[in-house]
């Protein structure tokens, strides 16, 4: 009687700790799985918030319609490439031999008039910001305002900034009455008497291809200026040193910080420019010269992923 006692007291302890054990594993997963969860939404929450910030100006509305409409571009002649066409069939085949099942029937080809849906997309967000452009002839009256209230202090940068905002004056008045008349609102007879609306976008072109030529001057004439007044804080240093006093100028850390915002800012307008440079080209010519249609979206793209990177770091 005393062995079945004990049996039977040694078999509850064994059943209660077997019960005890789920829960006890319970507790933590339940509440690591509601940390994780509160911490997927904190990051959710941050990164909408910071997507408001960015979109809460005309600057960061144009990053963003510019990256969605170029990434589209991008993303329709990717997959419709012919290196991941025939990767997705032959994983289609691969699974049908698995599963036993026969190829099915080739889909019937898409009306001729039908536009595959990252296309539509990418026209939706092109159009979207030529409508948005409808207003940016008074950011550049306010831009040509300030150019001439303040002008640079160098000569060939004075000359070059006039110019610049008298071509892209040229280029958007030229863009919006082109638009406006596409859309039957303004500007039908005046287009139709005067070239075309063909004509009217290809000088609406050649004024940006001749900002973007600008860029180029403009770009090599700060390197010059940048290198003299290096070479100036050399010397400057060099005689101070020589007398015995002690440099006035910010610390080396402060200094060198300076100048790499400097170069860092010199050589993204350079990317920009190297980008925009052959599509302005190519639009410029009723023929265009050679750019494939399947490129002009990575192009283009390319020329903004600089200051798209930078535009979300500062909502950070």
């Amino acid at each position: 009687m005393a062995d079945a006692t004990e049996h039977s007291s040694k078999s509850e302890k064994r059943e209660a700790s077997h019960d005890e054990r789920p829960a006890g594993r319970l507790i933590p997963y339940g509440k690591a799985a509601s940390h994780a969860a509160v911490e997927a939404l904190a990051k959710t929450d941050a990164t909408i918030l910071r997507l408001q910030k960015l979109l809460s100006t005309s600057a960061g509305q144009e990053v963003v319609l510019s990256t969605l409409n170029y990434s589209s571009q991008v993303l329709h002649y990717l997959l419709e490439s012919y290196p991941l066409a025939a990767l997705r069939a032959r994983i289609r085949s691969l699974l049908l031999q698995k599963l036993g099942g026969k190829a099915p029937a080739a889909p019937p080809p898409p009306p001729s008039s039908a536009r595959p849906p990252l296309l539509a997309f990418s026209s939706l967000m092109s159009e979207t910001r030529y409508t948005l452009r409808l207003f940016q002839l008074i950011s550049i009256w306010s831009w040509g305002s300030s150019v001439y209230k303040s002008p640079p202090k160098d000569r060939t940068l004075r000359a070059i900034a006039y110019l610049e905002v008298l071509l892209i004056l040229v280029y958007q008045a030229l863009e919006n009455v082109v638009y406006l008349a596409s859309k039957g609102i303004a500007g039908q007879k005046l287009v139709s008497r005067i070239g075309g609306a063909k004509n009217w976008s290809l000088w609406s072109c050649r004024a940006w291809f001749g900002y973007v030529l600008l860029q180029f001057v403009r770009l090599r004439r700060e390197s010059v200026l940048f290198a003299q007044q290096e070479r100036e804080k050399m010397k400057l240093r060099a005689e101070q040193v020589l007398a015995g006093e002690k440099p006035a100028s910010p610390s080396d850390q402060e200094e060198a910080e300076a100048r790499r915002l400097v170069v860092r800012t010199w050589r993204k307008k350079l990317v920009n420019s190297l980008a925009w440079a052959p599509l302005c080209a190519h639009w410029s010519f009723e023929q265009g010269i050679g750019v494939p249609a399947n490129l002009t979206g990575l192009i283009s793209l390319s020329a903004g992923v600089w200051n798209t990177y930078d535009t979300w770091q500062a909502t950070a």
